[in-house]
Formats: structure tokens, C-alpha cells, sequence
């Protein structure tokens, strides 16, 4: 009997141990996307003296992928996209670049959009094992794909995107212990590029957060190694801009204006809210430590933003960032309330402009400059 309840004990204490290593990943992970992306001497591109167009880059978004696609609607009604000619996205930035480009072909409306955002649950992206916590199931993230990219707009192949398009994916096993970035696009604008390969395939990969998704296998892979890949939005491609240069070198002429898309910052620590989504309950303790995944984040986007005004000065004077500020705050995994946030950002929208670049950063580095006198 008293065996019993030892080993009975052991279990929970393990289960319990289990779950607290997990969490503890869970943020290192977070962690790793801030420290990432730190590359140096880069050379300059050149300042096109031609320049038409305009590019839309998107940062990773996960359960606020609708503020977003808010943002870009209200872009579209005011006819700032009837000229794009190149689209980047990552992790859940890339299922809005698809769709950008089924809404500017004519395939699907903002409205057929927005209810398919506004049925989606958390079911709809991942199945919760009692078993075994993270990484999460995302067999039913695939088959939403794969219905909607697929069976409703047509694309197959990355190549079948209409629209330049760039996605980007992760290897975080590469034998140097360095992150690789590989940058897909819908054209062959680089040596890594290959139109043949599975959408949906690409898209799952670089939707796969770290430790809490799932990597993913790319199939038929033969400019890239066959490797599983991870969230593209890890290290250099937090803000995926390098792919725009590829395409300005590609066609050898620059773009008129650029778009950065990306979804709120909520600094309020939450990563405990964060962890009840996969089942996981640390009682409230990394709350009260005053982590949180928002800010790791953010200073991810601003690390990369820096590093786009180094390596593309010529084109921060045409770079708009657009970012929702409303006070409602929402979980980066919890898919339940997607068309709460779609109205509140289009609503936000329509009463705020996008901010240019340089007075975005100015703002930034004033801040940062106040609270380090502090």
C-alpha cells in the first residue's frame, strides 16, 4: 500500500516537473527569438533610381492574425494596395500574405475572410494531449489549410501565388548550432527559392513556435536541406525584409513605398495565461516574476527594424510601420476571440494613419534613452 502511494506521488511530482521544464522552455524559446538575429557587416544595397510599387512586409502574429488582416482591409479601402507588387510574411504573417493574395486576384473577399477568422477556434489550429503538453497537435491546422489554400483559393505550390510572395522558414538544427533562415518565394528571386514546393507544407513550418508547435518537414526539398523547419519569424526574419531586397535585385528596380504590418504589443506580463492554453498551470508564478513574451518580443521587431535602417537606409523614408493601440489586451495563443480583435483593430484603423519608419524609431529610442537615465 505504501509502495502504492509512493510511486503515486513520483508520478505527480514528475508530472509536475514535467510541466514546469516545459514552461521553462516555453520562454527560452521566446527568449531565443529576442537574442536572435544579431548579423553584422552586411553591405549596403544600392539607392534604385527607379522605383514603383508598393511591398507589404508581415511579422508573426499567432492568435492575433486578425489585427493584421484588419489593418490591411482598411490599407486596401483606401486604395494604398492597388499597387503591390511584393508581399513577405512569417509564422501567422504568412497565412495573411496568402490571403492578401487570393483578396487582390479576386479569389475571396475581405468579408469571406473575415468569417472564416471569425469561426475559428482554438480546436480549428491545435488538439490538447492530457498525455503529453507541448508541443501541441497541429493536424487541424493543416487541414484548415489545406481547405482553405488549397480547396478554396487553389494554391498547391508556392509558385501558384499570384503575387511575389516570400515565407520564410527556420532550421534550428543546423550543425554550426546556428539558425538558418531560408527564404521561399513564389518566383526564383534566390538560390534557396523552389516554385514547386507544397504551400501548405511551408506555411505549417513557418507557423511552428518553438517547443509549443511542432517542427515541420517541407516535402521534395532540393534547394534547402530536408530538415524539419520552425517558425520563420525566428532571428533575422522577425521583420522579413531581406527577402524585399533579394526582389529589388531581382528586378533591379526599387519600390515606391513600404508597408510593416504588424499585430499590438501587450507588455502586462502573462506568460502563466499563456501556458493555460496548452494545459499547462504554474499557478500564477511567471506572472509574478514579470515576464513577458510581448516585450521579449517587441524588442525582436525593433532589433530588426534597426537592422533595416542600417542595411536599406534609401528606403526608411518610404517605410510606413502600422501597429493597432487600443487598451483590450489579447493572448498570443488563444483563438477564441478573433473577431473581437478584427473589429477593434479595424476600428482603430480607420481613425489612425501608419507611422513612417524614422518617427517610429525616433519615438523608441527616446523612450529607451528616458528609462535608461531612470
Amino acid at each position: 500500500m505504501f509502495l502504492i502511494m509512493d510511486l503515486s506521488l513520483n508520478r505527480k511530482s514528475l508530472s509536475k516537473s514535467i510541466r514546469i521544464i516545459a514552461a521553462v522552455s516555453f520562454i527560452t524559446a521566446c527568449a531565443y527569438i529576442f537574442l536572435s538575429g544579431r548579423e553584422k557587416g552586411k553591405s549596403v544595397v544600392p539607392d534604385y533610381k527607379n522605383r514603383s510599387g508598393t511591398a507589404i512586409i508581415m511579422t508573426g502574429a499567432a492568435a492575433r492574425i486578425p489585427q493584421e488582416a484588419a489593418l490591411l482591409e482598411e490599407l486596401y479601402n483606401r486604395g494604398e494596395l492597388d499597387d503591390v507588387v511584393f508581399i513577405s510574411g512569417v509564422s501567422s504573417g504568412a497565412l495573411n500574405a496568402v490571403m492578401l493574395n487570393g483578396i487582390l486576384s479576386g479569389k475571396i473577399t475581405w468579408k469571406e475572410y473575415r468569417d472564416i477568422l471569425f469561426n475559428l477556434n482554438d480546436s480549428d489550429i491545435f488538439i490538447q494531449s492530457e498525455k503529453k503538453k507541448l508541443p501541441v497537435n497541429t493536424s487541424p491546422e493543416r487541414m484548415l489549410f489545406k481547405r482553405i489554400v488549397e480547396d478554396k483559393l487553389g494554391y498547391y505550390t508556392i509558385g501558384d501565388l499570384p503575387y511575389i510572395t516570400e515565407i520564410s522558414v527556420t532550421d534550428l538544427k543546423a550543425l554550426d548550432l546556428k539558425k538558418k533562415v531560408f527564404r521561399l518565394c513564389s518566383r526564383k528571386i534566390n538560390e534557396e527559392s523552389d516554385t514547386t514546393l507544397s504551400l501548405v507544407d511551408i506555411m505549417m513550418a513557418t507557423s511552428a513556435f518553438p517547443l509549443a508547435f511542432p517542427p515541420e518537414r517541407i516535402a521534395n526539398v532540393k534547394t534547402i536541406p530536408d530538415v524539419e523547419y520552425s517558425d520563420g519569424g525566428l532571428g533575422d526574419d522577425h521583420v522579413p525584409f531581406h527577402a524585399l531586397l533579394e526582389f529589388e535585385k531581382f528586378r533591379n528596380q526599387g519600390v515606391e513605398k513600404v508597408y510593416i504590418i504588424s499585430r499590438k504589443n501587450d507588455s502586462i506580463p502573462e506568460i502563466s495565461e499563456e501556458l493555460k492554453s496548452f494545459g499547462i498551470d504554474d499557478k500564477g508564478r511567471f506572472d509574478r516574476i514579470g515576464v513577458s513574451i510581448d516585450n521579449i518580443l517587441m524588442k525582436g521587431i525593433i532589433r530588426r527594424l534597426v537592422a533595416f535602417e542600417s542595411e536599406a537606409p534609401e528606403l526608411v523614408s518610404r517605410s510606413y510601420i502600422f501597429i493597432p493601440g487600443f487598451e483590450e489586451r489579447f493572448l498570443l495563443f488563444n483563438f477564441s476571440n478573433l473577431k473581437e480583435q478584427y473589429i477593434l483593430t479595424y476600428d482603430w484603423a480607420r481613425k489612425n494613419n501608419p507611422v513612417p519608419l524614422n518617427d517610429f524609431l525616433s519615438v523608441y529610442r527616446t523612450r529607451t534613452k528616458k528609462e535608461s537615465v531612470k
